[in-house]
């Protein structure tokens, strides 16, 4: 007897595990965001310490402030949010 048209015990199609894509994204820009404010503050702290001679002006753009903020907020708080899931 010929077993091609029996049906499958198996499950057709189950979702994939693991974390979505989504939340790989938003981590991932959190950390990159977190990147960008650590190294744009280690760079002004050395160029006030490692310029006696010339003065050095710090001007800070409040809109990317926000960005690059709400960016590390977003990430904090998916992570938290995930975190209190398990």
């Amino acid at each position: 007897m010929s077993r091609d048209g029996a049906p499958s015990k198996q499950p057709k199609s189950q979702p994939a595990a693991g974390t979505p894509i989504w939340v790989w994204l938003v981590y991932g820009l959190g950390i990159f965001a977190g990147a960008v404010f650590v190294f744009s503050a280690l760079f002004t702290l050395g160029a006030r310490v490692l310029s006696n001679d010339v003065p050095v002006e710090t001007n800070i753009s409040t809109p990317a402030t926000v960005l690059w903020g709400a960016l590390i907020v977003a990430a904090v708080v998916t992570w938290i949010v995930r975190r209190r899931q398990r």
